[in-house]
């Protein structure tokens, strides 16, 4: 499946809402900010999503500045920080490395449970397998597909497994 066909098939199971709210910054302004690009299916995905709630459930906010001027950068930083002190803690429980750490975790999700959604940063950025940090649990997943391979996948039914991958979504909310 191409990230396109997973977006086309995203956004048939799950349409946008019609009236999306962005933030403020551009890409070019958060690239510079990471020092890297994001996927181009993550990107595409919140252009027509902007930040979007799916179910009530996942959330997955659009990671350019806000009226704050916080990015995604302010929330990876204090998620890096967060991850690095369980880690500290129990090495063997927390086996990711934390952004901005070489291949480190960057959310671009997060649950009403508090699990995280992100990627793993190693290379090329259409590369970065998607990665799990579930927060009851340590089973921390790595999943070889794109970001909108597995939201499309996972609201289709089509991948499932564990207790995080096995929502179905009956809509999505501006978040």
């Amino acid at each position: 499946m191409t990230d396109q066909s997973a977006l086309e098939r995203l956004i048939a199971l799950v349409p946008p809402p019609p009236n999306p709210k962005f933030a403020l910054g551009s890409w070019e302004e958060l690239f510079a900010e990471l020092d890297t690009k994001l996927p181009a299916d993550y990107v595409a995905l919140i252009d027509a999503y902007g930040s979007i709630a799916f179910s009530e459930w996942l959330g997955v906010g659009d990671p350019r500045r806000d009226k704050w001027g916080a990015t995604m950068v302010t929330d990876a930083r204090e998620t890096g920080d967060l991850y690095r002190s369980f880690r500290s803690q129990s090495p063997e429980e927390y086996p990711f490395a934390a952004w901005p750490e070489p291949g480190g975790f960057l959310p671009w999700g997060g649950s009403i449970d508090g699990d995280y959604l992100g990627w793993l940063t190693e290379g090329d950025p259409e590369l970065w397998p998607v990665a799990v940090w579930p927060r009851h649990s340590d089973d921390h997943r790595i999943i070889n597909l794109t970001m909108t391979e597995v939201l499309a996948g996972w609201f289709s039914g089509d991948l499932v497994g564990g207790d995080l991958l096995d929502l179905a979504p009956v809509d999505c909310q501006p978040w």
